[in-house]
């Protein structure tokens, strides 16, 4: 299958798949493997542990938000040190961070820990992702690394489950901090591309103008806003919701295995096939309109059924516009090396919404008593990606 052609509304970003690209596609793997471990289970775990449903969504919001909060600063980092520097050095903080889930603590451990662990992941992914994306960053490319991510989000939660029920969840800490310890060891093998803010004083000076805050830029980070403060509730209401849907603690790692085998059937043909000749702006405005569909469903009383409908349609939002989003920075950056500072900006803007989305979305659950009081947050934030996916379709981006 042929690469996918440039948007008509946007400035192409080429460059070619390198020798290295399999093995950090590998590395992704392997880190979504151990994350997916213990994230389907943790709400439940720290509920039990007697942490309430606020304090635990505050919790989850700063192990997904903090490291994306400060992903502005690691994306300079990254620029002057290299991407092995942050990937080998976020694993070590992601490893110190989580081993305080393994203990019976307070909300302010697993707080601490959860920030430390968030900075480690967010060093970490910004790494891979920007060396990938410096070799290649067209459609497939960044569909291939949304695969990759969704292959461990599909086995990490099945081995994760297994864990649990044989062991504990403090034997997946465990596990799951000995494997960043091989991984940050086997990165050592990987032929990694020198930083960017050591190329010639031309590729300094695109450095330091940082990535560009015109107007399209800022629209993206509204729809990078909007897709976070979204994306963030699904680590509240799945666990919840579809333990009521299937009378058991284990049916979140059916919906997060669901999800995973959903988008890795269906993301690659998607978007690199049937819908290559579509704009991406057209395709991020249907994601946010799949998304509030399927937050509709969080009304229907839990079942089997409702539960499968919300998970699937949230799963086909997901996987339209996190990669699309990505492809869009992209594009707008494709020249020189901003674009290591372009994804740390749109990540510190998904991680001020993650951190909001999730504490927002926990108070809600929490005062209102149902999974479905999200949808008071999520039909106005669906609303504003809808919106600023449209204004990207009708301007012209120049490159």
């Amino acid at each position: 299958m042929t690469a996918q052609p440039p948007d008509a509304t946007l400035p192409g970003a080429g460059g070619q798949p390198t020798s290295s690209t399999g093995l950090l596609l590998s590395a992704i793997v392997v880190s979504g493997v151990t994350t997916f471990m213990f994230y389907p289970l943790i709400t439940l775990e720290l509920l039990d542990r007697g942490i309430g449903a606020g304090a635990t969504g505050a919790v989850l919001g700063l192990l997904s938000g903090t490291g994306q909060i400060l992903s502005g600063l690691i994306g300079r980092v990254n620029a002057r040190l290299g991407s092995r520097a942050l990937a080998v050095g976020g694993l070590a903080l992601r490893s110190v961070g989580l081993l305080a889930f393994a203990i019976d603590g307070n909300t302010l451990v697993y707080a601490a820990g959860a920030v430390v662990a968030s900075i480690g992941s967010s060093s970490t992914a910004l790494a891979l992702k920007t060396e990938l994306m410096r070799a290649s960053a067209d459609r497939r490319t960044i569909t291939m690394r949304s695969i990759a991510v969704n292959i461990g989000a599909l086995v990490g939660p099945s081995i994760g489950g297994l864990v649990f029920v044989a062991a504990s969840f403090s034997v997946i800490v465990l596990s799951v901090v000995i494997s960043y310890v091989v991984l940050g060891l086997g990165l050592f093998f990987v032929t990694f591309q020198p930083p960017e803010e050591g190329a010639p004083p031309a590729g300094r000076a695109a450095a330091r103008s940082g990535p560009g805050f015109d107007k399209p830029f800022l629209v993206l980070l509204g729809c990078t806003l909007a897709y976070w403060g979204i994306y963030s509730q699904w680590a509240l209401v799945v666990p919840v919701y579809a333990e009521r849907g299937f009378g058991t603690p284990l049916g979140s790692t059916w919906v997060y295995t669901g999800n995973a085998i959903l988008i890795l059937v269906v993301q690659y043909p998607l978007l690199v096939g049937l819908l290559k000749g579509v704009r991406s702006p057209h395709i991020l405005a249907t994601g946010f309109l799949v998304f509030g569909g399927a937050f509709l469903v969080l009304p229907i009383p839990a079942g089997p059924g409702a539960v499968i409908a919300f998970a699937t349609l949230f799963s086909l939002a997901e996987l339209l516009i996190s990669p699309t989003l990505d492809e869009v920075t992209a594009r707008l950056r494709s020249e020189g090396p901003g674009l290591t500072r372009a994804y740390g900006t749109t990540a510190t803007v998904g991680g001020v919404s993650s951190l909001a989305g999730s504490s927002a979305g926990g108070a809600l659950i929490e005062h209102l008593g149902t999974p479905g009081s999200v949808l008071w947050l999520v039909l106005p934030v669906a609303a504003l990606g809808f919106s600023g996916s449209a204004v990207l379709s009708r301007r012209k981006v120049d490159s």
